[in-house]
């Protein structure tokens, strides 16, 4: 940067800021410190776009082939049944009977939920390299959820994905912050702000045109290069159009802020590696100092039961209820007024018995699974606040729920999967339950008491519309348009003269 222009009215009449502000951006945009920057974060950004992009186009390829498979069992299940329908002298064992419902149920049926991609996906991949996008629904896993994973080197996945949401959240406030610090401090590292308050120009006037100029650079820099890359990931710009402006505007708002937080630091008027370490501490205070605060606090406050402990009790009930299984399998059937039924509780088979023990079991362990759910529900409350403590947590968390891959969604996810399990059990339970005691087909391979395979409930999931998903980033960004303006007022206020050591 050089020094203040003068022009013939410098003698009589103060700088205007307008003409000031329009020489620092001609200024700025002569400096090879801003384009070598947004070349990097530009590059960066493009990198981050492809990683997340290529993550959930291999989810989607890996739920359609999930589709696929199950398309070709149920094919092959159809198969099976027509076959088994022949003459026969003895029968197959009711576990490879897709014609018996019981058999059905708990050897045969073979159905996912998926939770497929929205269109601004690429924009930060959020929770979804750690939370399934496809599950196996069954009737007897308690609550609805079946543990699924994707094999993946778990050292990678602390550590986290290289995304778009990364770059934007984490290594945009770096280049802001050497941006303000390295331009702001120019003149005084090069002895030249003592000609600058000579000349007739406030405080105010010439660091706020300054800081003006880093922001119109740098803010439309980034709304263009993160376009650039969506796009180079393959976003369609007209199905995700809402999503987009709330981005938009949450980036201005990011970039405002940290902006507003350079000028509260330059105000001061440190040296270069003064600002610097001065808004490098605060970077690390607000990305990871109070998420993991937050962190220690949630864990303490709303301890959940581990893992190993869910584990051990499911393990444990289950082992009771083995022991009690006829004795629970008949009071209930008594209780449907099947007496006749509960005499025969003792032979029932394996699959018949599971749909009177399934229930039992989820009943047993639910005072530990609402143990889960409220040490859920107090994180993601923790969560919430400390997303607005911290602007870098918080727009990740934003931008996450933009592109669809954010915890709620796939929270709302498992809650529907756990419905659609009940739909099945409400379908595939009072059937296996009329057929205790029913005589079978005799002289064929099959029972033949099941062939109603096109009346089985399909799975839909639900989405929240985008102009939803948009409302909800918001109040975050208002939140950050307040922090900024905080922060001008501040620099402001700091900046009523020029420093007394000049």
């Amino acid at each position: 940067m050089s020094a203040l222009p003068t022009t013939a009215a410098s003698d009589a009449a103060p700088v205007n800021f307008a003409h000031l502000l329009r020489w620092e951006l001609r200024q700025l945009g002569r400096s090879r410190l801003l384009w070598t920057l947004l070349a990097l974060l530009g590059a960066a950004m493009l990198w981050g776009a492809h990683n997340g992009a290529a993550l959930h186009h291999a989810q989607d390829a890996a739920i359609e082939r999930s589709r696929a498979s199950d398309a070709a069992w149920a094919a092959q299940i159809r198969e099976r049944a027509r076959r088994y329908a022949e003459p026969a002298a003895e029968r197959v064992p009711y576990w490879q009977d897709p014609t018996d419902i019981a058999g059905f149920s708990r050897y045969f049926l073979r159905v996912h939920a998926d939770k497929p991609h929205l269109p601004l996906s690429p924009l930060a991949v959020g929770a979804s390299d750690l939370l399934p996008s496809r599950l196996p629904v069954k009737l007897e896993t308690p609550f609805g959820i079946e543990p699924a994973y994707d094999f993946e080197n778990p050292r990678g996945l602390a550590l986290g994905r290289f995304d778009l949401g990364f770059v934007l959240a984490q290594l945009l406030p770096i280049t802001a912050i050497l941006l303000v610090g390295l331009l702001a401090t120019f003149e005084r590292d090069h002895g030249m702000l003592r000609l600058i308050a000579a000349q007739r120009v406030s405080a105010r006037v010439w660091l706020g045109a300054r800081i003006a100029a880093i922001y119109l650079w740098l803010a439309p820099a980034v709304l263009a290069l993160t376009a650039a890359a969506l796009a180079a990931a393959g976003v369609e710009a007209g199905a995700a159009w809402r999503e987009l402006a709330a981005a938009a505007v949450l980036l201005l708002a990011y970039v405002a802020f940290w902006v507003a937080l350079g000028g509260v630091v330059a105000a001061a008027w440190p040296n270069a590696a003064g600002a610097i370490a001065t808004l490098a501490a605060l970077w690390a205070l607000l990305a990871v100092g109070v998420p993991m605060l937050g962190s220690a606090a949630a864990e303490r406050a709303w301890p959940a039961p581990s893992a190993v402990a869910y584990v051990d009790a499911q393990r444990r009930h289950n082992d009771a209820i083995a022991a009690q299984r006829d004795r629970i399998v008949a009071a209930q059937l008594r209780r449907n007024g099947r007496v006749d039924a509960a005499e025969r509780a003792a032979g029932l088979d394996y699959a018949t018995r599971l749909s009177f023990l399934a229930p039992e079991l989820e009943r047993r362990l639910a005072p530990l699974q609402r143990q889960r759910e409220r040490a859920r529900d107090g994180r993601e409350r923790v969560s919430v606040v400390a997303g607005y403590l911290s602007p870098t947590l918080g727009l990740q968390e934003a931008l996450a729920r933009l592109a669809g891959t954010d915890a709620q969604r796939h929270r709302a996810f498992e809650a529907q999967v756990r419905v659609y399990q009940q739909r099945l059990r409400d379908w595939f339970y009072p059937r296996i339950q009329r057929r205790i005691g029913a005589a079978s087909a005799d002289g064929t391979y099959g029972r033949l008491n099941f062939a109603e395979y096109d009346d089985i409930p399909a799975w839909h999931g639900g989405e929240r519309s985008g102009a939803q998903r948009a409302a909800m980033a918001w109040p975050f960004a208002l939140w950050l348009w307040a922090l900024s303006g905080i922060g001008i007022a501040l620099a402001w206020r700091r900046l009523r003269d020029w420093p007394t050591e000049l």
